[in-house]
């Protein structure tokens, strides 16, 4: 790593995502820079004030936010570069997707929101599916953690070139992510038995699911040995993928889910949910979502 990007869209009195940065940053030798989201519609006023009266409104409003967070920074030490900047965009999605074509960085960080409707889409789900660096998702409820391991979500049963490649890039961010951070590394894969399937009965859910086991198997054992990761941390479970990952990342004392996610950005993308918005919704655990 070397260079990690802290999303901080308002006055956050609790410092999770910049602790984990700082923590990453320490093991890594990576510096931090930080995005901090200012902006209020000053629209109404200029029937009110003329041009010059309402920049200064603007800058008092920015000079504010610069104060609090020369506070907010105070409580760290200098071991770590950070530098910051304030960002005044209505558009704040877009001002750091242009930000991130202009500068290099590892991953952006930012705390998770879980709330979506039809209508509106929060300011996460629209960076999960636009953004061309991976994106860490910081759990809402989360603290510094002292996980055991790093969880990779694989789909073990890619037919397409694209997903067979988003695996290899999954293994390839994931282990350097986990020697980087001293943790182990696991491996998990969802089998979903077709409804159709499960309604004649137990005996045939079994049987294909051990079919889809020993594929499974097989499919992983090239991409295991390329990493060095033990065949016991492969972990094939029956259900639903965001339940499955889920449940792993608990069993296995995962610091953090790496997902990868194809991008759905048409409507019915946005009705059923890419996987990685699923387990989003449902995981109290960090995750990093990587496209392709």
């Amino acid at each position: 790593m070397s260079k990690i990007l802290v999303i901080l869209e308002q006055q956050q009195q609790r410092k999770s995502t910049l602790d984990k940065a700082i923590e990453l940053a320490k093991k890594s030798g990576a510096d931090i820079h930080v995005l901090i989201y200012c902006y209020e519609d000053l629209s109404w006023m200029n029937d009110i004030f003329d041009m010059l009266e309402n920049q200064r409104i603007k800058e008092q409003l920015i000079q504010t936010k610069e104060t609090w967070w020369q506070q907010y920074i105070k409580t760290y030490d200098n071991k770590v570069r950070i530098t910051h900047e304030i960002v005044w965009d209505k558009y704040f999605v877009d001002a750091i997707l242009n930000h991130c074509k202009d500068h290099s960085y590892d991953f952006y960080m930012k705390k998770g929101h879980r709330s979506e409707s039809l209508l509106h889409t929060p300011s996460d789900w629209l960076l999960l599916r636009e953004s061309e660096i991976p994106s860490y998702i910081v759990a809402e409820e989360s603290v510094t953690t002292s996980g055991k391991s790093v969880l990779l979500a694989l789909d073990l049963m890619a037919r397409s070139q694209e997903k067979q490649n988003l695996n290899r890039k999954l293994l390839a961010f994931g282990y350097d992510f986990a020697k980087k951070s001293a943790l182990d590394i696991h491996c998990c894969f969802a089998i979903s038995v077709p409804n159709l399937l499960a309604d004649f009965g137990h005996n045939e859910t079994q049987q294909y699911a051990k079919q889809i086991e020993e594929i499974a198997k097989v499919n992983a054992t090239p991409l295991l040995n390329q990493f060095n990761i033990p065949a016991e941390n492969l972990h094939l479970n029956i259900g639903e993928p965001n339940t499955v990952i889920d449940q792993v990342a608990q069993k296995v004392d995962a610091n953090i889910i790496i997902i990868g996610s194809m991008c759905k950005k048409r409507l019915t993308g946005k009705v059923i949910g890419n996987t990685c918005e699923e387990v989003l919704h449902i995981t109290h655990k960090d995750m990093i979502v990587l496209g392709l």
